[in-house]
């Protein structure tokens, strides 16, 4: 093991304190409360916005009406076939404005901002601004699905056209990205290798309120320690790191092998900016910006450009009249804030709204039945899971295990799916999301077994749980109070199922300010129901980093406080290893997380959103964005791929 990385990872633990406190919000919350949710990300919960009021009766789009007949989702003719099976709807194929509801809008867009994770800067971010490369995607009933199990070489060219890498004598990686020509901002200005340099030097500046760029930076391996040194230095951009070779030439080196290398391109805090901009916008006491990506744009090179953005309530977004891949159907898209389900559910099939989001089983369980509404759904990165604190007897006492393997085969998984998610959801094999690089089913619990959990309760020496009242507050439940709608009855079918082997489950809803506290900062919660924190790098090592690595070693939200010297080891062997060898490192850690259970994966839900019937391809990601350039309508000429150039 090469102490230089564990260093490395133990000051991203220490540094980290700033990412955790944008933490919470690296996804998006899909099950619809009426109260605010948690911000779901990866990183802790952000900061209010400046002007909260919620538009709660949207008014209408542009072109708002809704298709009369509407053309049936699954009769959508295949991208190859020139002619459709189903007609396009004429109205909906001449609107060319969209809205949007979300219950919450970006607070900020400075990708090392304090708001970094919070999901509604992505939505804006990934619009506006675009990156090196991108997962590949395929069609899958009008949902663009990333693939994240590639290899280097097969990644979509964006910015950059093409790249390579070579290993050199001292163990350093070298890649060539060469560069996309005749890209132009929304400003008019041409991307060059500027952009990529002047964006690593940015995050190497750490000079934002949290080192998000960097953080992703050090994870691929292409950014160091010295930026914590008191040498000024320290700060600047070497050559060895990122160096211009010409306007449309890049190198970066890493200092060792890695596969998360370019994996952290694809993910937005990494997208280049448009540094003429930037740097125009730049002031003596803000030499990076980070005053006017937070409060006025982000700059970028993507398919947008921001329009207006009323704080705390909408934003208009218009199509980049120079965009290099074309022009949408829809050039303007409002994207405004709702943060009750009911009227954003009652806006889409009204026809006042096009695509609504964060919707819970109900509310999408009611939308399929309705003509003028079509519902996309795919597993991506959501997830249900119950976890444990490992600073808390029994849970650190060496019979914890067996005690947590005994709930594990008692959780009446099969019926919370059914029952509280109406079926829209799969059990959960491993402590990784399923459609993850490297990720590993494994089935150990996928049956509900009373029996052996009584063995193993009996092995711990707590036969039918007698001897567990002693820990008194261990067993204490916590889950969002906002969130009661959906987690309350699995929290209830969890006490009761758990009763039948005598342990008694104390269930402690608590706010959602007060539940990421506890989850992120103070790490104190004996239990906790998880759902909103997902991984933006859709990577096992990446995960693990997140949330399994020790704390000391640079884990960045472990919130049960786990600890295991073999599982960190295997993750830093990930970390300079590539190919099959890093790939067994990564079951390995997946293996001990199944045997420790520092928590236990119950579900996997499905990324949701709910469109005017006739709306289709919805392409995504971790973040669950919705790219608007890539919307279409069924049975028009314009077919549902990741690139639909004319």
């Amino acid at each position: 093991m090469k102490k230089r990385n564990r260093i490395m990872l133990m000051v991203v633990g220490l540094c980290a304190v700033a990412l955790m406190l944008v933490a919470a919000g690296c996804g998006g919350d899909d099950d619809g409360t009426s109260a605010p949710a948690p911000a779901p990300t990866e990183e802790p919960a952000p900061a209010p916005a400046e002007d909260p009021a919620p538009a709660e009766d949207p008014a209408p789009a542009e072109d708002p009406a809704p298709a009369e007949d509407p053309a049936p989702a699954e009769d959508t003719a295949p991208a190859e076939d020139p002619a459709p099976a189903t007609a396009a709807d004429p109205e909906l194929l001449a609107q060319t404005s969209l809205v949007v509801l979300q219950e919450d809008v970006a607070p900020g867009l400075d990708v090392d901002g304090v708001n970094g994770a919070h999901f509604g800067v992505h939505m804006i971010l990934e619009t506006t601004m675009e990156g090196l490369v991108e997962y590949p995607a395929t069609d899958q009933d009008g949902i663009l699905t990333p693939n994240y199990d590639v290899a280097p070489d097969e990644f979509d060219p964006r910015l950059a056209e093409s790249w390579s890498s070579v290993e050199n004598d001292d163990g350093t990686v070298t890649w060539t990205f060469n560069l996309a020509q005749g890209v132009l901002s929304c400003a008019g200005n041409e991307f060059t290798a500027d952009d990529v340099v002047w964006m690593f030097q940015r995050a190497k500046s750490i000079s934002g309120a949290s080192p998000v760029a960097w953080f992703l930076a050090n994870v691929g391996s292409v950014l160091g320690l010295e930026v914590f040194g008191e040498d000024p230095a320290g700060k600047v951009l070497a050559d060895s790191e990122v160096r211009k070779i010409d306007d449309y030439t890049v190198e970066v080196t890493q200092v060792n092998a890695n596969g998360l290398f370019p994996r952290v391109l694809e993910i937005f805090a990494l997208f280049p900016y448009d540094s003429v901009v930037m740097q125009e916008n730049a002031t003596e006491d803000d030499p990076w910006a980070h005053q006017y990506s937070d409060t006025e744009n982000g700059p970028g090179f993507g398919p947008y450009c921001i329009s207006s953005w009323q704080k705390g309530s909408e934003f208009i977004l218009e199509a980049n009249p120079d965009y290099y891949r074309g022009q949408p159907q829809f050039t303007t898209v409002t994207i405004r804030k709702v943060p009750q389900a009911a009227n954003r559910v009652a806006a889409v099939q009204s026809g006042d709204a096009d695509i609504v989001t964060s919707l819970s089983p109900q509310d999408i369980n009611a939308l399929r039945s309705d003509e003028n509404v079509s519902v996309l759904s795919w597993f991506n990165n959501e997830i249900l899971a119950l976890g444990f604190n490992f600073a808390i007897e029994p849970w650190n006492t060496p019979e914890g295990q067996l005690i947590r393997q005994a709930i594990a085969y008692t959780l009446p998984i099969a019926e919370i799916v059914e029952a509280d998610y109406l079926g829209d959801a799969k059990p959960w094999f491993g402590l990784s999301e399923s459609s993850y690089f490297g990720f590993v089913p494994i089935e150990t619990y996928a049956q509900q077994d009373l029996d052996k959990a009584r063995e193993l309760l009996a092995e711990a020496g707590y036969p039918n749980g007698e001897g567990l009242d002693q820990f008194g507050d261990a067993f204490q439940l916590n889950y969002v109070t906002e969130r009661r709608e959906v987690l309350e009855p699995v929290a209830n079918r969890m006490k009761t199922a758990l009763a039948e082997i005598g342990i008694d489950l104390e269930l402690n809803p608590i706010t959602a300010q007060a539940y990421n506290d506890r989850e992120l900062t103070k790490r104190d919660m004996p239990l906790f129901l998880r759902d909103l924190v997902r991984p933006f790098g859709p990577d096992v090592g990446y995960t693990s980093l997140l949330f399994y690595v020790s704390t000391e070693n640079g884990g960045l939200v472990n919130a049960g406080n786990y600890v295991n010297e073999e599982f960190d080891n295997e993750f830093f062997a990930s970390q300079v290893t590539v190919g099959d060898e890093r790939l067994a490192h990564l079951e390995r850690q997946q293996v001990i997380l199944m045997e420790e259970l520092p928590l236990i994966p119950i579900l996997e839900r499905p990324s949701q959103i709910a469109l005017r019937s006739g709306l289709t391809c919805w392409q995504t990601g971790t973040s669950n964005i919705i790219g608007y350039w890539y919307l279409t309508v069924e049975g028009s000429d314009r077919a549902c791929t990741q690139d639909p150039r004319n």
